[in-house]
């Protein structure tokens, strides 16, 4: 952990992330042997391995992930699992997952083998091998709450930090990030031709009125941040802020229990990024 200049607040570190990606699509009425890990459903047959997939920023994302073999090829699995014959299995097959942000990777050619006799075969051969993804654009299409803080990536070209351990969800005026004793809210508005000031001043009418101790206004570059916070009367810590520029605006309120999370309010509202689209 190391902490944030801007705030103080603790930011987290990364090394490796492991994602298991369930069941095939299309599967049903499975039936499941070698402890979870071959899979036969129908005349269809699968065995379960580990996908490495290098990220940027020193983080490695192992995928448990599904690979479609021969019916022969599972039974063998099955029989030899638990055994001195694991440690020789290698299996050819498809790979049997859709994958974000990744396109056509359902059905592809892959081949994987046993290389630690005390983990699950491993794909050596997989289109993804070899490459370093980007780690935002990966992380950010998982609705899942993950262990590492990433950039996500908002509709348009805002992105802000979810911290970790807060799980996303997908609402109809924009997105939720929540966890234990915290939360954050955040939509992107529009109002074509409407200064940041201006857009600001509209934001924050009728909004409460909080002593200055308990608000700031800062001017950075073409963009206007602005911040109020409070205790609700059901004693929640509510923080209130607002990223504004010329004719957009991003809002992010923070809720949290514990009053020393004001550092973390402030360090998400300070990883609000927008990034300019360039036309070529």
């Amino acid at each position: 952990m190391t902490a944030c200049a801007c705030c103080g607040a603790l930011v987290d570190e990364s090394g490796a992330l492991d994602l298991d990606l369930g069941l095939p699509p299309g599967v049903v009425s499975p039936s499941l042997a070698a402890r979870g890990n071959v899979l036969f459903a129908g005349p269809d047959a699968y065995v379960r391995c580990v996908l490495p997939v290098e990220l940027t920023g020193d983080l490695e994302l192992w995928f448990g992930a599904w690979m479609q073999v021969s019916p022969a090829a599972a039974e063998h699995a099955a029989a030899v699992w638990d055994g001195p014959g694991y440690a020789s299995l290698k299996f050819t097959g498809t790979f049997a997952h859709d994958l974000k942000p990744w396109e056509g990777l359902r059905g592809v050619p892959v081949t994987a083998e046993v290389r630690e006799p005390e983990d699950l075969p491993e794909y050596v051969s997989h289109p993804l091998l070899g490459t370093a993804a980007d780690r935002d654009e990966v992380l950010s299409g998982y609705l899942v709450a993950l262990p590492i803080s990433i950039r996500q990536k908002l509709p348009g070209t805002w992105s802000i930090e979810r911290t970790a351990g807060l799980t996303p969800h997908v609402l109809e005026e924009g997105l939720r990030f929540a966890g234990p004793g915290r939360a954050v809210f955040v939509d992107v508005r529009r109002a074509q031709g409407t200064p940041a000031a201006q857009f600001l001043e509209m934001a924050l009418d009728g909004a409460p009125s909080v002593p200055p101790a308990q608000r700031f206004s800062v001017q950075d570059g073409v963009e206007l941040r602005h911040a109020l916070w409070l205790e609700s009367a059901s004693g929640q810590h509510e923080f209130h802020g607002h990223v504004a520029r010329f004719g957009e605006m991003l809002v992010v309120t923070c809720v949290h229990d514990d009053p020393a999370d004001h550092a973390w309010a402030r360090h998400v509202l300070n990883s609000v990024r927008f990034q300019r689209v360039t036309r070529s």
